[in-house]
């Protein structure tokens, strides 16, 4: 048996290109992960923020509802001054949530209106929403 000079040339020539290209996959991985994780993160905080925004609206549309309830329970849209008016919510879904609501009315053709606003606030005021309602 003899050696084969020419199998050892073209073994030295093929000096280890495999190493290079496993580290690269390693790192486009590593980045293809941390950019799925910060896409996660962004979409949990923006659907947290979703919520808050959801349960403030629900809160301004109660607080214009109970105000409207108080102001044409005695006779026909009296708004009492326009005096703002604050309803706090502890009920499931809308605890940690407030409404401040305002009252004004006008007149126009012989008919009295009632134009209430309302604002909801939750989680101190993290988030907030506005509801406007006209009465006759």
């Amino acid at each position: 048996m003899y050696l084969n000079n020419s199998q050892k040339v073209l073994n030295a020539k093929q000096g280890g290109l495999g190493l290079p290209v496993a580290l690269f996959i390693i790192v486009i991985m590593s980045l293809i992960a941390i950019a799925v994780n910060q896409l996660g993160a962004s979409s949990s905080q923006s659907y947290s923020q979703n919520v808050l925004s959801t349960r403030a609206f629900y809160a301004a549309e109660s607080g214009a509802q109970l105000r409207a309830e108080n102001t044409l329970t005695p006779t026909a849209c009296a708004c009492s001054g326009g005096a703002d008016v604050t309803y706090n919510f502890t009920v499931t879904g809308l605890n940690q949530c407030s409404a401040v609501t305002n009252c004004t009315s006008f007149s126009a053709n012989g008919n009295t209106y009632c134009t209430i606003v309302s604002i909801g606030r939750c989680n101190n005021a993290v988030a907030e929403r506005t509801v406007e309602v006209r009465l006759k």
